[in-house]
Parts: C-alpha cells; sequence; structure tokens
C-alpha cells in the first residue's frame, strides 16, 4: 500500500515539475554560472526535468564543413573545421561521469527507501505490540 502511495506520488511529481519550475524565480546572472552543475544540484525537486535536462545537455553538438563529409580522401578535423575546442570535450566528459555517477545515487537511494520502509513496519509493528500490552 506505501509503495503504491509513492508510486502514485512520484507520478504526480513528474507531471508538476514543468508547473514548479516555471513558477520558481530566475537565477541571478553570474559568470562561474554551470547549467550541469545547477541541473544536478535541482535533480530532487525537478526529477523529471532534470533527467531530460542531464540527456539533452550531454549531447555533443560539431559543426563540420559540408567537403568534409562528403569527402573521399577523408576527414581532416582541424580547429577550423571543428567546435570541439579542449573545453567543449572536458564539458563533454565529465557531464558523461556525471550521468554515471547520478544513475548509481538513484539506484542507492531507492534502496534506502526499501530499507527505511521495512524498519517503518518493524517499527509500527513493535509499537502495536507495546500498546496491547
Amino acid at each position: 500500500m506505501f509503495r503504491s502511495k509513492l508510486k502514485r506520488k512520484e507520478h504526480a511529481d513528474a507531471n508538476n515539475d514543468l508547473d514548479k519550475y516555471l513558477s520558481d524565480g530566475i537565477e541571478d546572472e553570474s559568470p562561474n554560472f554551470d547549467v550541469l552543475v545547477w541541473w544536478k544540484g535541482k535533480y530532487a525537486t525537478y526529477h523529471a526535468l532534470a533527467i531530460m535536462a542531464r540527456d539533452v545537455l550531454s549531447i555533443p553538438v560539431t559543426s563540420v564543413a559540408s567537403e568534409s563529409a562528403f569527402s573521399t580522401t577523408g576527414r581532416v578535423l582541424d580547429p577550423f573545421r571543428s567546435s570541439l575546442t579542449p573545453n567543449i570535450v572536458e564539458t563533454l566528459v565529465c557531464t558523461q561521469d556525471w550521468l554515471r555517477c547520478s544513475k548509481l545515487e538513484c539506484e542507492n537511494v531507492e534502496e534506502q527507501l526499501e530499507e527505511l520502509e521495512e524498519i517503518e513496519i518493524v517499527v509500527s509493528q513493535e509499537l502495536e505490540n507495546l500498546s496491547r500490552q
């Protein structure tokens, strides 16, 4: 019963993430603002949106000249033909690490919730036994 209530709550929360996000205030502009760090920090608040943001922001975006794409001599990607600067490459690598880490953290949280549910059942049974005495 408790699990079914949690599942219903998770479904309702997913529907309300967008409303919560849109109703929250705008973040102050900062030269050091990191969108990936912001979304990771808001994972619990906007669960469904954070997952979508994580998936979209981790997509590498490049621009390669069309003659390079259709060339029979092969592609030569140099700084003039690619938008993958060292900073972009570093960001993509860090994003991939973040994706792997976030998945593990979520699994751990689910296990902890299950353990807490079991503890809650045992405690409620013990309290019921004590109240009968």
